[in-house]
């Protein structure tokens, strides 16, 4: 696909010469060959922008004399007044080319970020609106398919479930005002006069077609059936005792909606207005049966990562912000016992003290992340022959690879490394783990034992994959379904050291991020499901 910059080859090579020129004067081939043209063409366009008074240029007489350059002092501006005239028209991926430019001035890259949050300001109805970045697309509006946190933490605050969960693991209710619930069913009675976005009224007819979908899952196996008892109340019966049922029922996958003409619609305290691949509108819910939103719109914009940006109302200014610290998931690596390079303890123990060896002082430079890895100084043998290790590894963790791959070919491993893209990961989630070795981050927003047990259960988790038929993780499984929720804490670290002692599990560092926002936004508040809570950001005057 073409961009802005392929279809204006003149601005293209007037950034690509000012990017690329160290200092005045420069060697004519050698700038030809970084620039990826040949002499002729440089001296072409050289001409041409010193037509255009961009610039003041002067070949050098003879072989081994230098070219000089001497710029035009508002260069910078030129460039960015030539953006400016075909605003209208650049796309996401136009930016995304603009923040990566090879050897982009920063002088530059500040004139560009003002031009593209500009570009949002002059696109905006003044209506105290709060503008989002998200640096992925939303892969999925359907809450029962979501298997990634960017769209778990949009449907967040657009759907809303039969009951929350509390700080403290209390079960809090929303779409259900009460509930019973014995050793044989649970029976759960509906609000009434709760509206869908479109309009729709929820009744159990609705509830029961969203939660019947996830009866097929293993944390849902307890429950056999799911009974409409009149229009406002519905059973679910019990196949055998579960105690954890109520907050199954938290969890985002069991978030309520219903689909019109190929169209989500949920009944959450925003709802959707525009979607776009590039941008996502929400607009208050006007009916909701909570609290109202604060914010009347909320501006969701897919935005390159260097860009930078932060929470912003669209009257906040570009120069005091603020941030919030988040523990943002941990990284760890799987050694899938299923596959011959890692089917016993031992050649998983081998892996494991190289990791340990090699990777303990890389990740402990790292201040942004907290290391799980221990110093290993022993002598760790050598394969007697070489051993092909498939891994797969997200794209997003260059680094990582180079360490994983030059340690393990220290001992005789060959790894044939796969990096994914979020798509193909969350794709390759719905399939059997083909790998030897696995790298994920998993992305608990809610710190409590139930959310860590579901994780590891859900059959899209790794963990699971590999450990589905291992008699002690069944185990665990079978006592969880009837454990108390001061015993689900034991089981979990229980799980969690097993799967450690046997080098199946091999955790690396937990992500320590921050949130920016700007300074005349009072705070970020969390929801029940760990995520931003868009319905409760406001902002003050006073402070811009």
């Amino acid at each position: 696909m073409s961009t802005f910059l392929s279809k204006n080859k003149m601005l293209f090579y007037l950034l690509s010469l000012y990017c690329q020129q160290k200092g005045i004067t420069f060697h004519h081939q050698q700038l030809a060959t970084i620039l990826k043209i040949s002499p002729k063409q440089l001296n072409r366009y050289l001409k041409l922008f010193q037509q255009h008074n961009w610039l003041i240029y002067k070949a050098g007489n003879g072989r081994g004399h230098l070219s000089k350059i001497q710029w035009h002092e508002d260069i910078e501006q030129i460039i960015v007044d030539k953006l400016k005239s075909n605003l209208s028209t650049m796309t996401m991926m136009d930016w995304e080319e603009l923040f990566s430019f090879p050897n982009l001035k920063d002088s530059l890259a500040v004139q560009f970020k003002h031009l593209y949050q500009q570009n949002i300001k002059n696109n905006i109805l003044y209506n105290e609106r709060l503008i989002v970045p998200i640096y992925h697309p939303i892969y999925t509006l359907q809450p029962n398919q979501v298997n990634d946190v960017y769209s778990a933490a949009l449907l967040s605050n657009v759907t809303n479930r039969l009951v929350e969960a509390g700080t403290n693991g209390n079960i809090i209710p929303s779409l259900a005002h009460h509930w019973k619930v014995n050793d044989i069913k649970l029976r759960l009675y509906l609000r009434k006069n709760v509206a869908f976005h479109n309009g729709d009224l929820l009744t159990a007819h609705d509830v029961a077609w969203c939660l019947r979908q996830l009866l097929h899952l293993p944390l849902w196996q307890p429950i056999r059936e799911i009974i409409i008892v009149d229009m406002w109340t519905i059973d679910f019966i019990f196949s055998r005792s579960c105690t954890y049922v109520l907050h199954l029922l938290t969890d985002i996958q069991a978030s309520i909606y219903k689909i019109v003409d190929h169209i989500v619609f949920g009944t959450g305290s925003f709802a959707i207005s525009k979607h776009t691949p590039h941008q996502i509108i929400l607009e208050a819910n006007d009916n909701y049966f909570g609290m109202r939103a604060l914010l009347q719109t909320v501006e969701l914009n897919i935005l390159p990562k260097a860009s930078h940006s932060f929470y912003r109302t669209n009257f906040s200014n570009d120069i005091t912000r603020k941030k919030i610290n988040i523990q943002n998931g941990i990284c760890a690596i799987i050694l899938n016992k299923n596959e011959k390079a890692c089917s016993t303890k031992a050649q998983r123990q081998h892996i494991k003290n190289i990791i340990h060896k090699h990777l303990y002082k890389a990740i402990q430079m790292d201040s942004s992340l907290q290391n799980h890895l221990s110093s290993f100084a022993n002598t760790i043998s050598l394969l007697n022959k070489n051993e092909v290790l498939k891994i797969g590894v997200p794209k997003g963790k260059a680094n990582l690879n180079q360490y994983l791959i030059s340690s393990l070919m220290k001992y005789g491993y060959h790894p044939q490394i796969e990096a994914l893209t979020l798509s193909q990961y969350i794709k390759d989630s719905l399939h059997p783990l083909k790998y030897d070795a696995f790298i994920y981050t998993d992305v608990v927003t809610v710190n409590n034992a139930f959310h860590k047990l579901h994780a590891m259960f859900s059959p899209v988790s790794p963990i699971y994959k590999v450990c589905k038929e291992d008699a002690y993780f069944i185990n665990i499984f079978e006592k969880f379904k009837l454990a108390t929720i001061e015993e689900w804490p034991l089981l979990f670290e229980s799980l969690n050291h097993y799967l450690i002692e046997e080098a199946i599990l091999i955790p690396l560092f937990t992500h320590l991020d921050d949130i920016p926002f700007a300074h005349d936004i009072l705070e970020l508040n969390f929801n029940h499901l760990g995520y931003i809570d868009l319905s409760t950001i406001w902002y003050d005057t006073e402070e811009l």
